[in-house]
């Protein structure tokens, strides 16, 4: 092996375990950061309300009216995700009112923000009354 070469072979492992710690230092700065906390949050907040819709509903087409009584697997996980829904609206609320406070994004982002949390509480209220959260 040539000179030239070793070297070459050296610089890439640098520049790989660069991009290594590179990656490591974003994601640790992303998972402190409390703008990009409320937005995971937001996004979760979405996903999981219309993945519980998705899932009950599905679970009652295919099985009937008895997975109430009975509640496989399926029906199990969709009668958990409610209390994983109040967590992230309230993850979401916390996250707009300190975006708000310290304007971390645009007027209209902290808009939307503050409605998907609103709509969130709404959610959960109306899970609550259709007695799926124990109160």
């Amino acid at each position: 092996m040539t000179d030239q070469h070793v070297s070459q072979q050296r610089t890439e492992q640098q520049h790989e375990q660069a991009d290594r710690s590179g990656y490591t230092h974003g994601v640790k700065r992303r998972s402190t950061s409390l703008s990009w906390l409320a937005r995971a949050a937001g996004v979760g907040l979405s996903g999981v309300s219309i993945g519980f819709v998705v899932l009950f509903m599905f679970v009652l087409e295919t099985d009937g009216d008895l997975t109430l009584i009975t509640q496989p697997l399926p029906m199990q996980i969709a009668l958990a995700l409610p209390y994983l829904i109040v967590i992230l609206t309230l993850g979401t609320t916390a996250g707009s009112l300190l975006a708000w406070r310290y304007r971390y994004w645009s007027l209209r982002t902290r808009i939307h923000q503050t409605i998907l949390a609103l709509l969130g509480f709404a959610f959960c209220w109306q899970l609550s009354t259709l007695g799926f959260l124990a109160v």
